[in-house]
């Protein structure tokens, strides 16, 4: 069965789209078979997934404008999950095809009609017993969805709506992007309500009450941009106490967080995360560094930073030390993630 792990901050700019394309990526090329799912209404992770030869101009009523657009208007995140969420009387489910990026890399692409569907889910989150099918069904579409997959990699918008709540928690776990900003630390101090509340929502639906589904667990943060200094001067060294204060409250913050979701099962245990991440502390699960230009290469060449070459490199004239150890690194980071999920198999 399936890992479905939700990537999720209901902070913005944290690169949580870049971060889910790239662990999907690494997973697939360490043989698993991986589904990207796409529950961004923006579709972000589409745009940066799918390849330029099949894309054309991107459009604001139907995502894809020219270049196979009845494929991407047909086979998308809205189209499969409203047959579940609000289904048509004596229709069958029609199957949805999967867009193939590598030979184990598939993705249920984006759609900006993914947000039509909040009201309903919102309904059903809210207890109205009419929808209150939503979640049973909607567990059984992902289950479908998993099918023949080792993973499903969920990228979720920032924002605490009702269908981020409940892909959420029909998650197996789920990752905290973070930066290193005030903004990510208050955040990070509002998610412990967030979580309790979503916890008490769900607590009386029929797959969490007679644990059928049980409820996800936090594994940790990823701080990304991360930027150690290594020149010394004075400006550099006032920056880097700065910096490592920030990440220093956020790591408190966030053990304070897995703490009191402890308490209701939606976190890891410390001993838990060093069985999964053996070469981390809980619960920074890596430090992300600050890939500068790379993004704009990564999104120009529809791949993952950590598959830039150097012959990529040199067409974008960044073929120096500088730019080849920020793609080693950020590589080495996300194998450090990767080494952790692939130690989930087996839990």
């Amino acid at each position: 069965m399936a890992k479905i792990i939700s990537f999720f901050n209901h902070k913005g700019g944290v690169g949580k789209t870049t971060l889910a394309y790239n662990v999907a990526w690494s997973l697939a090329e360490k043989g698993k078979k991986v589904l990207m799912l796409d529950g961004d209404a923006q579709a972000n992770l589409t745009e940066i997934a799918v390849d330029n030869e099949f894309l054309d101009d991107y459009n604001q009523m139907n995502l894809f404008a020219n270049y196979d657009s009845e494929f991407f208007l047909k086979n998308n995140v809205y189209e499969y999950f409203v047959q579940y969420i609000e289904p048509t009387f004596g229709q069958e489910i029609r199957e949805i095809e999967l867009f193939q990026k590598s030979d184990n890399l598939k993705l249920l692409a984006g759609s900006l009609r993914f947000a039509e569907l909040e009201e309903s889910v919102g309904l059903s989150m809210a207890g109205i017993s009419a929808l209150s099918h939503i979640p049973t069904s909607v567990y059984q579409a992902l289950q479908k969805l998993g099918e023949g997959q080792d993973y499903i990699i969920v990228d979720l918008s920032p924002a605490l709506s009702a269908v981020n709540q409940l892909f959420v928690m029909l998650s197996d776990y789920f990752i905290v992007p973070v930066n290193p900003s005030i903004f990510s630390r208050q955040a990070l101090r509002n998610l412990n309500q967030i979580f309790r509340g979503w916890n008490r929502n769900v607590s009386d639906f029929e797959i969490f009450a007679r644990k059928t589904k049980q409820l996800p667990k936090m594994l940790g943060i990823v701080c990304q941009n991360y930027r150690p200094f290594s020149r010394k001067n004075e400006q550099n060294t006032k920056s880097a106490k700065r910096f490592e204060q920030i990440l220093d409250e956020l790591n408190d913050f966030t053990i304070e967080l897995a703490d009191d979701l402890n308490g209701f099962g939606m976190a890891v245990t410390p001993k838990e995360f060093k069985e999964i991440f053996e070469k981390r502390d809980p619960y920074r699960i890596a430090n992300i560094p600050d890939y500068n230009q790379l993004a704009m290469v990564s999104e120009k060449e529809q791949l993952p930073v950590q598959a830039i070459t150097s012959t990529i490199l040199t067409e974008h004239g960044l073929n120096t030390d500088y730019y080849r150890d920020k793609v080693s690194g950020f590589k080495e980071e996300c194998d450090n993630i990767v080494g952790g999920l692939l130690n989930l198999v087996d839990k």
